[in-house]
C-alpha cells in the first residue's frame, strides 16, 4: 500500500514557491487578503477593527467631501518631522525594533492570517501595539507597506509615547495619542523649563504656532513623571489576546521581581549607557537647532535595544527621508545593493549594455542610492552591536560539567544557563516565537562529528516536533535538544491538548470566532481553551542542559572536542511556515524569509572543552 504521508521535504520549495521570487499567493497592493478572504469578511474585518477607534468628532465629519478629509489629515507629525531638532534621538529610533514594529514582513503576515482564522474577530488585537497611528488612521493590516503613507508605517514612532495624556495602565495597547500636527503639545520627563529657554534665543527663529513664520517646533512640553516609570511600557509590553493568553508579559514578570523592589525600572537597562545592565545615562542636549545646543540633562537612548533585527532591503530600513525623497519602496527593491551597485568599482567595470532596472539606469542616481545604503548599513551594524549586547547580558553559561567520560557509560555533561538579570524571564516578550538554543557537536580526534544537538533541517528549523523534515520521517527528532522556545497548548474540539503555532483553537461550528472565555480567567489562571508551556528561566534562576553520547559512538584512549554554542534567533522557520498562507511583503518568498532569519541569529557564548574517554 503505497504511503500516504505528504512529501515534505519539497513543500517549501516548490508549493509555496520557496525558491521563487514569491509565495505562490500574489499581494494586492492595497487589499493583501484578495485571494484568501471574501468581499463580506474583508467588510466585517473593517468594522471590527475600525469601530472602537472611531470617535465622535469623526462621525460628524463623514459626511465631508473627499478634499475636505484629505487636507484635514494632519493626525500627527511623523518621526521625519521631528528629527530636524532631535537628530540624535531620530537615529537612535530609527532602525531601532520600535521603529520596525509595523515594517517587519513577519508581523504583518502574522495579523493577516489570525484574522483569516478567527473571521476578522481578532479585531485590532495586533495593530493596536504595533502600529497605533496607522490604526488611528484606520490602516488595516492587509494594506502592504509598499503603498502606506509614512506616518502609517512608522510603527511606535514619536507621538506613540510623546502624545500619550492619559495614565493608562495595562490596556493591551488601547489608548489614542493625543492628535495635533507638529504644533501640538508634548509630554516628556521634564518640564517646559528648557524649551522657553530655546525659544527666546532670537537667532533661532522658532515658532509654536502656525500662523507665524519660522522653525516650526511643539507648542510646549507637559512633565509626565510616568514616562520614567515600568508602568509607561505596560499598555504594550503587558498585553492580552482576546482569548486571554498573555501574549506580552514582561512587564508581569517584572512586578514580582528583585529590580522591581529595588527600583530598577526598564529605562535602566534598555534605554541607558549599556544595554540590559542598569550603567546610568549619557548627558547631553535634549534638542540641537543648527548649531544651538540646548543645556545638558540625562538623555535616553531611543534604540531600546531588544532581541530582533530586521530582514529588510537596507534602502527601506532604517527609516531615512532621503531614502524615502530618492525612491519609493518597489524601487529600492530593485536597486542590487550587494552586486557593488553605486560603488566606483562596479561602476568603472560595469558592461555597456548591462541591462538596468528603468529607474536606475542613470549611474549618478546609483551613487547617490549607495550613499543612503551605506549610511543604512552602518547604522545597521551598530544596532547589531546593541542587540548582541543585550543578549550577551540576559544569558550567562555558568558551569560546563563533564558527569561520565568512559566507553562503557558513554559521555554524560551538562550546562548551566543562567538568567543573571533580575527583571524578567528570558527570553521575555512574544515568547512562542522566540527560539534560544544550544548547538552542541562532539568530535573525535580526527574531527569527525560523532554527535550534534541543537542542528537545523535545510527548511532552517531545528529537528524538533515543528520540524517538516521530523514530521515526514527524514530526518531524526533531536530528543536532547535544549531550547527555550515556548508554545501554545490548545484545546482540542473532542478533546485532548494539542501544542499550537498559533494560538486559534478548534471550533465547533463551521466558522471560528474569538469569543469571551465562559469562565473567569482570574481564577483559572488561564483561559478555559488554551494554555502556554513556558520554557523560558526565571529572574536570577538557571537550568540544565543535559547531553549524553552512547558509548558505542566512543573509543577507549581517545580525546574527543566538544563545540557548544548558545544562539539566539528572533523567530522559528515552521513560525514563518504557519503564516505562510497570508503572503508576505515587499514580494519576499518563504525561502528569502527563513534564510534571512537564520543569517541574523547571534551566537550569544560559545567555547570548546576537550574530555578524554576512559
Amino acid at each position: 500500500m503505497p504511503s500516504r504521508k505528504p512529501n515534505i521535504t519539497a513543500m517549501y520549495s516548490s508549493r509555496i514557491g520557496l525558491n521563487s521570487g514569491n509565495t505562490g499567493i500574489q499581494w494586492h497592493r492595497v487589499w493583501r487578503f484578495r485571494h484568501v478572504m471574501s468581499p463580506a469578511l474583508v467588510a466585517l474585518l473593517s468594522g471590527v477593527l475600525l469601530s472602537s477607534l472611531v470617535t465622535a468628532e469623526e462621525a460628524g465629519n463623514e459626511k465631508k467631501g473627499p478634499h475636505e478629509i484629505i487636507f484635514k489629515d494632519k493626525y500627527y507629525p511623523t518621526a521625519f518631522e521631528c528629527k530636524p531638532c532631535h537628530p540624535v534621538q531620530f537615529r537612535q529610533w530609527s532602525v531601532s525594533q520600535h521603529a520596525y514594529s509595523n515594517m517587519g514582513p513577519f508581523f504583518i503576515s502574522n495579523d493577516n492570517i489570525i484574522q483569516k482564522l478567527t473571521n476578522g474577530t481578532a479585531g485590532d488585537t495586533c495593530i493596536r501595539c504595533h502600529n497605533p497611528v496607522g490604526a488611528r488612521m484606520k490602516v488595516l493590516s492587509a494594506t502592504s507597506n509598499m503603498v502606506r503613507e509614512q506616518k502609517a508605517l512608522e510603527g511606535i514612532t514619536c507621538i506613540v509615547c510623546h502624545r500619550r495624556n492619559k495614565r493608562f495602565g495595562k490596556i493591551s495597547g488601547r489608548f489614542l495619542p493625543e492628535e495635533g500636527d507638529i504644533f501640538g503639545r508634548i509630554f516628556g520627563p521634564s518640564d517646559n523649563t528648557v524649551q522657553k529657554e530655546t525659544e527666546a534665543v532670537a537667532s533661532l527663529s522658532l515658532t509654536t504656532t502656525p500662523d507665524k513664520k519660522g522653525r516650526a517646533i511643539h507648542a510646549r512640553v507637559v512633565k509626565d513623571p510616568l514616562m520614567r516609570q515600568p508602568v509607561f511600557c505596560s499598555p504594550c509590553h503587558g498585553a492580552r489576546l482576546p482569548n486571554g493568553i498573555r501574549s506580552e508579559e514582561t512587564f508581569d514578570e517584572y512586578k514580582t521581581s528583585k529590580d522591581a523592589k529595588k527600583g530598577v525600572t526598564c529605562q535602566d537597562c534598555h534605554m541607558g549607557k549599556v544595554p540590559g545592565e542598569n550603567k546610568g545615562f549619557d548627558e547631553g542636549p535634549a534638542a540641537i537647532i543648527g548649531n544651538h545646543k540646548t543645556r545638558n540633562r540625562r538623555v535616553t537612548n531611543h534604540y531600546f535595544a531588544g532581541p530582533d533585527f530586521s530582514v529588510l532591503h537596507p534602502g527601506i530600513f532604517p527609516h531615512n527621508p532621503d531614502a524615502v525623497q530618492l525612491a519609493n519602496y518597489e524601487q529600492w527593491l530593485q536597486f542590487d545593493h550587494e552586486a557593488g551597485w553605486g560603488t566606483d568599482d562596479f561602476e568603472d567595470n560595469v558592461e555597456d549594455d548591462h541591462k538596468f532596472p528603468e529607474f536606475w539606469d542613470d549611474p549618478d542616481l546609483r551613487f547617490e542610492a549607495r550613499e543612503i545604503v551605506d549610511q543604512n548599513l552602518e547604522l545597521l551594524e551598530w544596532a547589531r552591536g546593541q542587540r548582541e549586547a543585550i543578549l550577551k547580558a540576559g544569558y550567562k553559561v555558568a558551569d560546563v560539567v563533564i558527569e561520565k567520560a568512559t566507553r562503557r557509560a558513554g559521555l554524560k555533561f551538562k550546562l548551566k544557563l543562567k538568567n543573571p538579570i533580575e527583571a524578567h524571564n528570558v527570553p521575555s516578550g512574544f515568547i512562542h516565537e522566540r527560539v534560544v538554543f544550544f548547538q552542541i557537536t562532539v568530535k573525535d580526534s580526527k574531527g569527525k562529528t560523532v554527535f550534534v544537538s541543537g542542528d537545523r533541517d535545510p527548511n532552517g528549523d531545528l529537528r524538533e516536533h515543528a520540524s517538516q523534515y521530523v514530521i515526514n520521517g527524514e530526518l531524526p527528532l533531536d530528543t536532547q535538544l535544549f531550547n527555550l522556545q515556548s508554545h501554545f497548548i490548545m484545546k482540542q474540539a473532542l478533546g485532548g491538548e494539542r501544542s499550537q503555532v498559533l494560538a486559534i483553537p478548534s471550533s465547533l461550528t463551521v466558522t471560528p470566532f474569538v469569543r469571551p472565555p465562559t469562565n473567569p480567567t482570574s481564577i483559572l489562571m488561564h483561559p478555559n481553551g488554551a494554555r502556554v508551556i513556558k520554557r523560558s528561566i526565571r529572574p536570577g534562576g538557571h537550568r540544565w542542559a543535559h547531553y549524553k553520547v552512547r558509548g558505542n559512538k566512543l573509543n577507549s584512549g581517545e580525546t574527543y572536542t566538544l563545540e557548544m554554542k548558545l544562539i539566539a534567533q528572533q523567530v522559528a522557520g515552521h513560525f514563518l511556515h504557519s503564516i505562510r498562507e497570508a503572503g508576505f511583503d515587499y514580494n519576499f518568498s518563504l525561502r528569502e524569509l527563513v534564510d534571512r532569519t537564520v543569517k541574523n541569529s547571534v551566537i550569544v557564548w560559545e567555547d570548546t572543552k576537550t574530555v578524554k574517554i576512559e
